[in-house]
């Protein structure tokens, strides 16, 4: 009985070991490469060899096994039409040689998995998918201080840090040391966890990645936030509010460039050699205050609540004031007689802000104090700006002559 046992397990080690080498022998890497080196003639195939290609770049922490499947993505002579067996385009490796940048460090994806799926991150856990198209240019920030630079090579990406400052993102968001703290700090946004970030992938299909959840957001930020309503809650408790990031109606080319900005957004610090550093942008030359008081008005990123130009429109979920932030053009007609008062409020800002019910939550925007980053120099600037927005008000529409009934007709000269 024990002699039929050992054999019997015996038999099934021996049928797993061929199990397993049958595996190993038919795995996805091998069928692409089997697959490539057939459409090469015997001269070609010098120089190439089979099985898991590993590149190892210690100063980056990086280790690679892309090139496994992707043979001549540095052999131009032997590239296909077909992926994995293109070239890469351009003279990106020229610039950044495979040996010494690997792969992953600008297209993301898992460097180590050699099935397909695995090592593009489109995999359930895995935070840092294959960036495809133009989401790679926001890999370039790593390394290039001054973005405009590389204008020619990274357009998204430079289109996208201009979209942040254009659409006033500073005014609720900062990055490192500038901007306020209404809402998320997006210094590390492109890499930190979801649930750092509060990535709810409750209201959106999948598949559930960052790339994904950035661009949703941007497209209808209420859609991944949208409230609840008071009946379906417990009792006591009160209403949830919707996100109060404004829809700013964006194109879907501005929201892949802002996407890709926010994912250059990273904790990656890359060794000195390197990263090119970013010089000092040149001081502004102003021809006016009023000039002056615009660059700060939008560089703070106050348009983000008080609307372009600072006309309004902003939803603000019960706040006192008809439910929106207020615009300023009026500012002139309140504050014309006391413009310490506004300096005051400008400097110290207005936290919390009336509720319009004081049973339901506080708003969620609120005016953030601005001394300490905005200079004296700077304010008094902003204030002239402010004070010239009620030059743009447009004048009321001229009322028509009253009509009279039964009125004699008027007489001639």
């Amino acid at each position: 009985m024990k002699r039929l046992l050992f054999l019997a397990l015996t038999a099934l080690l021996f049928g797993l070991f061929v199990l397993a080498m049958w595996q190993d022998t038919h795995r996805e890497w091998t069928h692409e490469q089997h697959r490539f080196l057939k459409t090469l003639e015997p001269h070609e195939r010098r120089g190439l060899s089979g099985g898991i290609k590993q590149v190892i770049i210690s100063e980056l922490h990086r280790v690679d096994r892309c090139t496994t499947c992707h043979l001549a993505i540095d052999r131009p002579q032997l590239a296909l039409a077909e992926q994995p067996f293109t070239a890469h385009p351009g003279k990106f490796l020229e610039w950044h040689p495979v040996e010494q940048f690997g792969c992953t460090v600008c297209h993301g994806g898992q460097g180590l998995a050699t099935d397909v799926a695995a090592a593009h991150g489109d995999v359930p856990d895995w935070e840092e998918p294959l960036l495809r198209g133009p989401l790679v240019q926001a890999s370039c920030r790593q390394c290039h201080g001054n973005l405009e630079t590389i204008e020619a090579f990274a357009p998204q990406l430079v289109k996208g840090r201009r979209l942040f400052l254009a659409k006033g993102c500073y005014g609720c968001h900062a990055i490192k040391d500038f901007g306020q703290m209404v809402s998320q700090d997006l210094t590390e946004v492109g890499s930190k966890s979801y649930q750092l970030i509060e990535a709810d992938f409750e209201m959106m299909a999948p598949p559930h990645d960052r790339i994904r959840w950035f661009m949703r957001k941007l497209k209808n930020p209420r859609m991944l936030n949208p409230g609840v309503r008071p009946e379906q809650l417990p009792p006591g408790e009160e209403e949830v509010y919707p996100s109060a990031m404004p829809n700013f109606g964006l194109s879907d080319d501005e929201i892949q460039a802002l996407s890709v900005y926010l994912l250059s957004l990273t904790v990656s610090n890359p060794p000195a050699s390197y990263v090119t550093p970013a010089h000092p942008e040149p001081t502004p030359i102003f021809t006016s205050l009023i000039e002056q008081g615009k660059a700060v008005f939008e560089k703070n990123g106050c348009a983000a609540c008080h609307g372009i130009e600072g006309r309004g429109g902003r939803r603000n979920w019960n706040a006192g004031l008809r439910g929106e932030v207020p615009p300023l053009v009026s500012v002139k007609a309140y504050y014309g007689n006391e413009v310490e008062s506004l300096k005051s409020l400008i400097r110290y800002g207005r936290q919390p802000i009336p509720r319009a019910d004081p049973t339901r939550p506080r708003p969620s925007l609120y005016m953030p104090a601005w001394k300490g980053r905005i200079s004296e120099e700077e304010l008094d600037a902003l204030v002239a700006y402010l004070f010239s927005l009620s030059e743009h008000l447009e004048p009321p529409p001229a009322s028509p002559a009253p009509i009279v009934e039964n009125a004699p007709p008027l007489k001639e000269n």
